[in-house]
């Protein structure tokens, strides 16, 4: 069966949207696009660095596969020159000097999350500004960034301050022909020391990615090899279980891992956008039953809860949020 040329575009539209944002105590983020015929619209947002949070919004010119599939590399691209530059007008002259831009409305926001430090810059129809203010160099708790391509116009100071950045999408999206939009609500500053924060696909390969990543971590910042390796245990069945029952639909999924260390105890949060899974309802297993009337299940968990000082589990914007602490039995004299 031939494959159309509107399938192929839908399929790409579809592509272009990233997984949604995962909680995060620094900031929130929401976005959409808008489904012009004549143009492809896009949002994006990634971590270009540790600390550092990239969003964009895009409308190209055209609405066949062509126009489809230079969306889609202008935003391959644009990721990897914010990653050299980290800085928003940097990145859009590269850009510029590497692409044909005719046609092409985008905008640009790189905020360090943990200075505020901000960079932001837009061209074509496009535009973007914080809380009502521009030209600030600088984000404070509160502050909501809105960045639009296209035909969205900006909601104003007035909006953006009486209802939720999600609302704002809505309404954005609602109003305009085409076009894409995305707004930033930075919540508050993020601590840099003694933290990481890293994704993984969900596959079991990445499982093990993970492990030699959080190993590396935790050897960094003088964990002993007790704690290591308990902590190295508990993760693995914990990803174990979100690759093989959080998600459904074979496609390839983003499991975020954020560990942090202070006065020797160890927090890590799992995240994922699979299907709702809380891994604490598996019932717990009777240890006192024999092996052949013992209960399948639950006993990979009985072992986490043990391994660990608390583990606890919630489900907040689409995203599983597993919680996890362990009071660390002590440093080397390599922890800072």
């Amino acid at each position: 069966m031939a494959v159309s040329d509107d399938g192929l575009v839908a399929h790409l539209r579809a592509a272009l949207s990233p997984q949604r944002f995962p909680v995060r105590r620094e900031a929130e983020v929401e976005g959409g696009a808008g489904d012009g015929r004549d143009a492809i619209s896009f949002y994006d947002h990634y971590w270009p660095a540790r600390s550092v949070l990239a969003i964009s919004t895009a409308r190209v010119a055209g609405g066949d596969v062509d126009a489809a599939l230079r969306a889609t590399g202008l935003r391959q691209l644009l990721r990897a020159v914010v990653a050299t530059t980290l800085s928003a007008g940097q990145a859009l002259e590269a850009l510029a000097a590497r692409v044909d831009t005719a046609g092409l409305d985008i905008g640009l926001l790189v905020l360090d999350v943990v200075s505020g430090k901000v960079s932001y810059a837009a061209r074509g129809k496009a535009a973007v500004t914080i809380s009502g203010r521009t030209n600030e160099r600088a984000m404070v708790s509160g502050d909501i960034a809105w960045l639009a391509a296209g035909d969205i116009d900006s909601p104003g100071k007035a909006a953006a301050s009486s209802e939720g950045i999600a609302g704002l999408i809505r309404d954005g999206i609602d109003r305009s022909r085409s076009g894409a939009a995305c707004a930033l609500l930075f919540k508050t500053p993020g601590r840099l020391a003694q933290e990481t924060i890293f994704s993984i696909g969900n596959s079991h390969g990445d499982i093990q990615v993970a492990a030699e990543k959080v190993r590396r971590f935790l050897e960094m910042h003088g964990v002993v090899e007790e704690d290591v390796t308990r902590i190295d245990v508990a993760l693995d069945e914990i990803l174990t279980n979100a690759v093989n029952y959080g998600f459904e639909d074979g496609e390839a999924h983003e499991i975020l891992l954020s560990l942090s260390i202070a006065a020797d105890r160890l927090a890590i949060e799992v995240q994922d956008d699979g299907r709702p899974f809380d891994p604490l309802g598996i019932p717990e297993p009777d240890l006192d039953a024999d092996l052949e009337s013992r209960q399948i299940g639950g006993l990979g968990m009985h072992f986490v809860r043990t391994l660990l000082d608390r583990v606890s589990y919630s489900r907040r914007n689409g995203w599983n949020v597993l919680s996890l602490e362990k009071q660390l039995a002590g440093r080397t004299d390599r922890a800072s």
